[in-house]
């Protein structure tokens, strides 16, 4: 039977809509569901033989040498029956651990979508998985002027209101607030030196701004990637406004990767 990983990625393209990633998690849980299915009807099946070939041990009789030459091929067969039934009670663990997470990472988006519907429906943000990971995006237009690290009204409202509901979540969820950026490069004399410099200048102050708001310290983390996490393409006006964002991951709890 083919071995699990013991590691459970979630990967959906960039940008997909919420139906369709409720979509993938319920297609992931299927998988999980049968799965364990099948494990589970292997044990059996397991359980079957060795009973088989138990009985057959306490029936057999007549010539010794025969007797003692059937038992020990026998012994060997219970032997490594016993073997594999117990690798499949380790797989179907695994298989009910990945299947509670699954119904976890469901359950998680499907509440935090719940929560910033009316952000979504206003163009605010949208919550999306990419690399595994659950994260708001909001587009840098609604926050920043260009070429700033400033805030604008509108972009320090909607933070607020981000920040309003990651603490009504709650728990000690960690996240990392990460500024992105388009490939063109800034004018010259410009205040930062490059991308690199303004979308690390932007996630600082989307942090202290969350801070403020009560956010606790410990549980935020800055990061720019400029323009080297691109989810779109740079060669067209579309797909430079897509890959000019910010993005609030919220991190994975590790210990929950331990099987």
């Amino acid at each position: 039977m083919r071995r699990l990983a013991t590691i459970l990625l979630f990967t959906t393209a960039c940008g997909a809509s919420t139906q369709e990633v409720q979509q993938k998690l319920d297609a992931q849980l299927q998988g999980w569901n049968a799965q364990l299915d099948r494990a589970q009807a292997e044990i059996t099946r397991q359980n079957q033989v060795i009973a088989g070939l138990e009985s057959k041990v306490q029936e057999m009789g007549g010539d010794l040498a025969q007797v003692r030459e059937e038992l020990g091929q026998r012994a060997t067969q219970l032997a490594s029956t016993k073997t594999k039934l117990a690798a499949t009670t380790v797989e179907v663990e695994q298989l009910r651990k990945l299947r509670a997470r699954a119904e976890a990472e469901k359950a998680q988006f499907k509440a935090l979508t719940e929560k910033f519907q009316a952000m979504i429906d206003a163009g605010q943000l949208s919550v999306v998985r990419r690399d595994g990971r659950m994260m708001l995006k909001l587009p840098d237009e609604i926050l920043f002027p260009s070429g700033s690290p400033n805030l604008k009204k509108g972009g320090t409202e909607a933070l607020r209101e981000v920040a309003r509901v990651l603490l009504e979540v709650g728990g000690n969820r960690e996240y990392l607030v990460a500024g992105h950026t388009d490939n063109v490069p800034l004018r010259r004399g410009a205040r930062f030196k490059n991308n690199w410099y303004l979308s690390t200048a932007r996630a600082n102050a989307v942090v202290q701004l969350m801070i403020d708001e009560g956010v606790p310290s410990e549980q935020l983390a800055a990061a720019g990637y400029g323009e080297h996490d691109p989810i779109a393409s740079n060669e067209t006006p579309e797909g430079r406004q897509q890959n000019r964002r910010l993005e609030i991951i919220l991190m994975p709890d590790l210990t929950a990767l331990q099987l």
